[in-house]
């Protein structure tokens, strides 16, 4: 009887033990939500105003440590792009539609994507984002 006596008193502890593991566990486990393979401030970014009066988006591409030109997606709001290097021109140029919010993803195959996250764009802007794309040395599956 003695020995359960003794016992009792320790089941408040391992409680309270668990409680504070769980706790950290989910604290732990909320700070690792950002995708891997995205990599912020890669980029520049610069605001010209157009002589022609329309609003557009340019989007140039280059490898971060060599700064090569590389070809890849883009996603200007979730609409899909290609730059494709086998034209003259090397930029992405899109005209938009003053005065909304706009998302840049710029995106390739073994390499962290770079977000470019809410702009907005008033009329007679002309953005231009260089992104720097660094290799991704994770395993494609």
């Amino acid at each position: 009887m003695k020995d359960m006596q003794k016992a009792m008193p320790k089941a408040p502890n391992v409680i309270k033990t668990l409680l504070i593991v769980t706790f950290l566990m989910f604290m732990v486990s909320c700070k690792v939500t950002k995708r891997p393979d995205v990599v912020d401030d890669t980029y520049t970014f610069e605001k010209y105003t157009s002589k022609s009066g329309f609003s557009s988006i340019n989007v140039k591409a280059y490898d971060y440590e060599y700064k090569n030109d590389l070809s890849p997606s883009v996603t200007i709001n979730s609409i899909y792009y290609d730059i494709n290097l086998d034209k003259k021109k090397k930029t992405l140029s899109v005209r938009v539609s003053p005065n909304n919010k706009f998302d840049v993803e710029v995106f390739l195959l073994s390499r962290h994507t770079v977000k470019v996250k809410e702009f907005y764009i008033k009329r007679g802007d002309s953005i231009v984002i260089n992104a720097y794309l660094k290799e991704d040395n994770r395993p494609v599956y």
